[in-house]
């Protein structure tokens, strides 16, 4: 009589799901900010293809996940510099501690640019729905912060202030974050003004806009 193949827990699905973004993130991170393939990922998760599948659609899916866990981390570490400091905190300060984790993480940003116009494309609405929500959320939770930090402040304003953060910083970071080939380019023809440092004008550009914004 043949043995019964044991059921596959909840903790351990929960695993392996895991173990697949995981893996997806080593290999985007090692790529450069280039998307592999599920192929590539079942290979390097020790996976069949099959498999992945069961837990993914496609592989667009997989990076909006990974994207949501991404800005997940974001907001747990601004919410941790935050919570641990006491007394008045200036606009700069506040915008140096609300662009650190992604200066140091650009790959981030290089993900969010494709999210809506590649990812978004090809992933089920269920899935999107979910993460635009988990999103409202974690906007939602780290306006809370905000509004002890800044009184006078409403939720529904900070959630707003922290949207247009989000504009801001994507859309620096792609004007200022050419290929190299195109860097080289501007180099050489001396029209560097588009390849300022993306770590100082970031803090800037923030704390400019938060000081127009803030009541």
């Amino acid at each position: 009589m043949a043995s019964k193949k044991r059921a596959i827990s909840e903790e351990d699905k929960k695993k392996r799901k895991d173990k697949i973004l995981k893996t997806a993130w080593k290999l985007y991170r090692k790529a450069d900010g280039q998307i592999p393939t599920v192929s590539v990922i079942a290979q390097k998760t020790g996976l069949s293809k099959g498999t992945v599948y069961l837990y993914f659609k496609t592989k667009d899916e997989i990076f909006l996940q990974l994207y949501l866990h991404k800005l997940r981390e974001w907001h747990e570490s601004v919410a941790a510099k935050l919570q641990h400091r006491t007394g008045k905190i200036s606009v700069t300060e506040f915008a140096k501690i609300t662009t650190d984790y992604v200066v140091n993480n650009p790959l981030l940003l290089k993900m969010g640019s494709i999210a809506r116009g590649v990812l978004e494309e090809n992933t089920d609405d269920r899935v999107i729905i979910d993460t635009k929500m988990q999103i409202a959320q974690l906007l939602e939770d780290c306006s809370q912060l905000t509004c002890q930090i800044f009184p006078g402040l409403t939720i529904g304003q900070a959630v707003k202030i922290h949207l247009r953060i989000y504009a801001l910083i994507f859309g620096l970071w792609q004007i200022t974050s050419s290929p190299p080939n195109v860097r080289r380019m501007l180099k050489k023809a001396k029209i560097e003004i588009f390849e300022p440092d993306f770590s100082e004008s970031v803090v800037e550009s923030v704390a400019t806009f938060l000081k127009g914004a803030l009541p």
